[in-house]
């Protein structure tokens, strides 16, 4: 009971800046990196309460570290999900018991930008974002890139690219990733997978 109160207390300013962004007066991107900058166990809170009421949808126990941000409340995030510091989400459906390690990206897709185009800069090109599905129980290493969607189960190593979609619980390693084993079967080194 006394732990509820002081976490509602100390939530109070996200309310407020829910209450900004509601009227207009801010974009959700401004309070997303705002609150980005936060550390510790309150800006987590903060975090976790900004985005609970912006978000598409959003789970239970969703944590989310220092210097990560999500970039667009189109996002929809499941229950049990961990994020890691210095991640960066764009458009994206994030499963139940999902882990993202640190500075990892999750792009709206591989095409925000035409340039094809000579006549016209490449900003001025139109892109095509999509949104990225990253499925249940999935586990992205530190410093990977997303692009396609991520099966369930599927875990994802440090650095790896992900540029498209392979079947779930696959070991992906690599840029481009590529499916190095299957979780379950005996890894190369001899151990359990």
């Amino acid at each position: 009971m006394v732990r509820s109160l002081v976490k509602t207390i100390f939530c109070l300013p996200v309310l407020i800046l829910y209450l900004a962004y509601r009227l207009r007066c801010c974009e959700f991107l401004t309070i997303s990196r705002l609150l980005a900058l936060l550390p510790g166990r309150v800006g987590r809170w903060w975090r976790e309460a900004w985005y609970r009421r912006t978000l598409a949808a959003c789970g239970e126990n969703l944590y989310v570290d220092w210097m990560a941000a999500i970039r667009t409340p189109r996002t929809r995030v499941g229950d049990n999900v961990f994020i890691g510091t210095f991640c960066w989400i764009g458009w994206a459906d994030i499963g139940d018991d999902v882990m993202l390690g640190g500075h990892d990206v999750i792009l709206s897709g591989g095409h925000h930008h035409g340039f094809d185009d000579l006549d016209r800069p490449i900003r001025e090109q139109p892109g095509e974002p999509v949104q990225i599905k990253i499925g249940d129980g999935a586990w992205i290493g530190n410093g990977a890139i997303i692009m396609a969607d991520v099966a369930p189960g599927s875990v994802v190593g440090a650095g790896a690219v992900v540029t498209r979609t392979f079947e779930p619980n696959a070991v992906l390693a690599g840029v481009p990733a590529r499916v190095v084993r299957r979780r379950g079967q005996i890894a190369p080194d001899g151990q359990d997978g």
